[in-house]
């Protein structure tokens, strides 16, 4: 099931930020894309998808290389999404990785929570 959350500028506030959230299943991972700007409007969006994802099985991954911003709000909520899928036993992890989000988290000192899922051949 493929469940995707659209928000274009202009469809609220006149400083609202265009951003796309979308829960997509491939293979054996359930990932949770991020695209534009994902910034304080996307918030609480993105908490309700990340809570969706605790009651499945499996591995999460984001696939944020579409995203021209992660704000640290929404680093905030997807820390809390990997605690919680840890004391479940899963994990989360990068399927789409972004050189710039890369580089904030790095800055924050954040780099490590956030693997990068590897590839099989």
């Amino acid at each position: 099931m493929k469940e995707t959350i659209d928000h274009r500028a202009g469809s609220g506030s006149p400083t609202a930020e265009t951003f796309r959230i979308a829960v997509e299943p491939r293979g054996a991972q359930t990932v949770l894309v991020l695209e534009g700007q994902i910034g304080l409007d996307a918030g609480a969006h993105l908490r309700a998808e990340a809570e969706g994802l605790l009651g499945g099985s499996g591995g999460v991954a984001i696939d944020w290389r579409s995203a021209a911003h992660v704000g640290a709000g929404a680093v905030q909520i997807l820390l809390a999404l990997q605690t919680a899928l840890a004391g479940r036993g899963r994990a989360l992890r990068v399927a789409g990785e972004n050189p710039e989000v890369r580089r904030f988290l790095e800055f924050a000192g954040l780099s490590g929570h956030f693997p990068i899922l590897e590839r099989t051949a």
